[in-house]
């Protein structure tokens, strides 16, 4: 059996178009069942004669307060009989066929993430509406563009799981823990955390996330407050990337709009670095190891010291950090590329990177120097000649120009050079208009 599963919180005039467009399914009524979790809203009087008419069950949940998105949709999600779950959202209207598909679907492929399509009837315009509210028939496809998941799904289907048109097994869902309700009331982030908890239950295995943009729903337009949403969506993206300290979601960011058109770079992003780190990991490059007396020497004991590559364990002290993508994740290992970290400002002395900051694409670069300077007082980019000499015949571009970096941050930092003979160069960067600070890492120096 399929499980519909809606939350719903006010809107009562999308859920009852919502489940009218339920009734008029080609999958069989004894094959699906709806549940609808009212998030702490009235339960509609405005149903009160199609709740008796519809052909399937329909069970109705009202929670006695709002708790969110995730708490409603775990109520449902509980209370389902089916061995596969639905989700859909109360403006999300549902050609005839939307349940049969997902249903045919998840009968192939039992393990499977099935990621619908999503047309914005508004952009159908006033006239469609209107008839689509009559009663009459929904567009057969969106224009182009208004699925941002059309153009590619690319290596990280998680990205683009978005629960207004999404089945999955329910044995799954309950697997990962169901939805996070500490995101709460906030408006997103709760999808892609949940989507991204399935994509590492099901071992990063793209093949097991399945985006049929032709099984279509369509989103009705409602009111929503934008300045409310745009908070909601920065406060819930920041727990979202606070949850889970790893650089595939540490790159999610942007508003809503912003966000949604940026998906694909974003995943593109993630897999090219997730490359990236396989082909240094394998051809020893970023290693920390060849810098090991220059960096001894300008970090003194390394305990207050964030170190960024591979080989870096030496070189963190007991109060250090690293980001090691040689070795496994732990409480002071991360796999994060530095754009978005959870340090306060002032956590280290300095931060130290071994070629791999040469590897960000200039988007993240730039955003690396900032947060590195916002938690450090210093930031140490080694360049080594290897990575120049090796690099170009591995597929990589790393950064080369050296002169031309360095007038690139001239207005923001002060930025000092040291030749290594044979290793490479060491760029030592501060905010401008100060030195760095004489001793300010080095061995018995108390901690600020």
């Amino acid at each position: 059996m399929l499980s519909v599963v809606i939350p719903s919180y006010y809107n009562a005039q999308c859920l009852e178009l919502t489940l009218r467009s339920l009734t008029r399914q080609t999958l069989p009524a004894g094959l699906y069942e709806v549940v609808v979790v009212y998030d702490g809203c009235p339960v509609p009087e405005r149903l009160d004669e199609l709740r008796h008419t519809v052909p399937f069950r329909l069970t109705e949940l009202p929670l006695p307060a709002r708790r969110g998105r995730s708490a409603a949709r775990n109520a449902g999600i509980r209370a389902a009989r089916g061995d596969r779950v639905l989700l859909l959202d109360n403006d999300s209207l549902c050609p005839p066929d939307l349940l049969a598909r997902h249903h045919e679907t998840g009968e192939k492929h039992p393990d499977a993430v099935v990621m619908g399509g999503r047309g914005e009837l508004a952009a159908q315009g006033w006239a469609v509406l209107r008839e689509v509210s009559d009663g009459g028939p929904l567009p057969t496809a969106p224009p182009g563009g208004h699925d941002v998941r059309a153009a590619t799904i690319q290596d990280e289907p998680w990205l683009y799981g978005f629960s207004h048109n999404l089945s999955v097994g329910r044995a799954e869902a309950l697997a990962v823990g169901l939805f996070d309700e500490d995101f709460g009331t906030r408006w997103g982030g709760e999808d892609l955390d949940f989507s991204y908890r399935l994509f590492r239950h099901l071992g990063r295995d793209a093949a097991k996330f399945h985006y049929e943009p032709s099984i279509l729903c369509w989103h009705l337009p409602h009111y929503r407050d934008l300045e409310r949403t745009y908070a909601d969506h920065r406060e819930s993206l920041a727990h979202l990337r606070d949850k889970h300290r790893h650089f595939e979601v540490e790159l999610v960011s942007g508003l809503p709009e912003v966000l949604a058109g940026s998906l694909a770079d974003i995943a593109a992003r993630v897999a090219d670095y997730r490359t990236v780190m396989d082909i240094c990991r394998r051809e020893k490059l970023c290693s920390a190891e060849p810098w090991r007396p220059v960096a001894e020497r300008l970090l003194g004991d390394g305990s207050r010291a964030l170190c960024v590559g591979y080989d870096t364990a030496p070189l963190a002290g007991p109060n250090g950090m690293t980001f090691d993508y040689g070795r496994p994740v732990t409480d002071t290992n991360l796999h994060l590329l530095g754009v978005d970290v959870p340090f306060a400002e002032g956590t280290f002395d300095a931060v130290l990177s071994t070629d791999f900051w040469r590897l960000l694409r200039l988007p993240d670069l730039l955003p690396f120097i900032a947060e590195s300077l916002t938690v450090a007082g210093t930031l140490l980019l080694a360049a080594s000649d290897e990575l120049t000499d090796r690099g170009p015949a591995l597929g990589f571009d790393p950064l080369t120009d050296l002169d031309y970096f360095t007038d690139l941050l001239a207005p923001a930092f002060r930025v000092t050079r040291e030749a290594v003979p044979g290793t490479g160069t060491v760029l030592t960067v501060v905010p401008a208009g100060r030195e760095r600070r004489p001793g300010r890492a080095r061995r018995g120096t108390p901690a600020a």
